[in-house]
């Protein structure tokens, strides 16, 4: 009886890890976390670092701290303004999440622009959310191979982003059936130790 309690808590303890797991950001240093911008190419019309782009940690300018961990992304290209962009490995033919979250003060003039795969999700002008964090999340499609890309300039201050993620989207039947295998094997094991007691 020992046995089959040890097995069913090992398979539980298993499903519940492989669940978590297939679900695992795409993005490298997607909240910037390394201080830096470790995984991104960036370019920058008016220079990279210095006061126009660089990776913060906290409150800036009367900007909030990080929307996740302890840094975010200032991004503070006059016109025509940078890029940032990631290439990563994925999936062909499954359906993704691609999310970020943006701070924006509205300055005239300032744009920020989200693409995947060179296709733009997201056009905005003079983008203002009142210096609080608010997130943009589309679904795509992977192609085995994708690029994410943001193109942005602001004059005179600076953009925001943070917490950029790309994950497959739950699949119903397969993530109710994990979840249903998972809650079959925790009753299971409290089944056998309530037998046990």
């Amino acid at each position: 009886m020992k046995v089959k309690l040890s097995s069913l808590a090992a398979v539980t303890i298993c499903v519940l890890f492989l669940t978590s797991g297939a679900f695992a950001n795409l993005v490298t240093n997607g909240s910037f976390e390394t201080g830096n911008f470790n995984g991104w190419t960036q370019t920058c019309s008016a220079g990279c670092g210095g006061n126009n782009n660089g990776v913060a940690n906290g409150p800036l300018w009367g900007y909030p701290g990080a929307e996740n961990g302890s840094y975010w992304a200032w991004l503070a290209d006059p016109s025509p303004g940078g890029t940032l962009s990631q290439t990563f490995a994925d999936t062909a033919g499954t359906k993704y999440t691609f999310s970020f979250w943006l701070t924006a003060e509205g300055d005239v003039t300032s744009g920020f622009n989200a693409y995947w795969d060179g296709a733009q999700l997201l056009a905005l002008t003079n983008p203002n959310t009142g210096k609080i964090w608010t997130e943009y999340s589309f679904t795509v499609t992977g192609t085995g191979s994708d690029t994410i890309q943001f193109a942005y300039f602001d004059n005179p201050w600076t953009l925001g982003l943070d917490n950029v993620v790309v994950t497959p989207v739950p699949e119903t039947t397969t993530l109710a059936t994990l979840l249903g295998f998972g809650i079959f094997n925790l009753a299971a094991v409290f089944g056998f130790r309530r037998k046990l007691i």
